[in-house]
């Protein structure tokens, strides 16, 4: 800008930042965003149609946290968009021994797996059991194993079956209630006091 007589002083000085500004603003928005990266995949017949169902772990690779996709078959086909979608259920890190697992089990149900046995000296490993009961996904199973590489004594274990209402401790038994758990319901706080080893 070439100033003339007439042209403030703040005009001359702030024109250039405000250019700058709007430059800075307009790049920032035209950067798409991190497309999600697929980790694992397992497709099965979780809702016992007959017809193939699909689960699938991804995650930003600007990230730690993994997200869970599930496609329920309706009226015989998979659809395209996934029935249910669960931000940040899980994590991964970036080290052999941290990466998520995804499978089902012999009654049909999807397992999915979370854990840590490499980085630090808290090393766990979390693992939910995801059944279709009463025309919903829910949390049926949960177990969760923690261990202190510097201290043997720490840590424990639980395996808790929402829908039998029973579980184990650190190899004891104990009851439960209120049965299984709507996995769109699932949060981080869900897991019962039994699985928190502090």
């Amino acid at each position: 800008m070439t100033p003339s007589l007439g042209t403030p002083l703040s005009t001359i000085v702030l024109a250039p930042l405000i250019a700058a500004a709007l430059s800075c603003a307009f790049s920032a928005s035209a950067q798409p965003a991190s497309p999600k990266q697929v980790l694992a995949q397992v497709s099965a017949d979780l809702n016992g149609d007959g017809v193939a169902d699909r689960a699938v772990l991804l995650h930003d690779p600007d990230g730690d946290d993994v997200d869970l996709a599930i496609y329920l078959s309706a009226s015989g086909k998979t659809p395209s968009q996934p029935s249910l979608y669960k931000t940040a259920f899980g994590w991964t890190g970036a080290m052999a021994g941290t990466e998520p697992e995804i499978s089902v089990n012999k009654s049909g149900s999807l397992v999915v797996v979370f854990q840590n046995d490499a980085v630090g000296r808290d090393r766990w490993r979390q693992q939910f059991t995801i059944a279709f009961r009463g025309g919903a996904l829910v949390v049926a199973g949960y177990d969760y194993q923690a261990r202190d590489t510097l201290r043997p004594s720490g840590g424990g274990s639980c395996d808790l079956n929402f829908l039998a209402d029973r579980g184990t401790r650190n190899g004891k038994s104990l009851k439960l209630a209120g049965g299984p758990t709507r996995l769109s319901d699932w949060t981080d706080t869900s897991a019962p006091a039994a699985c928190s080893f502090e």
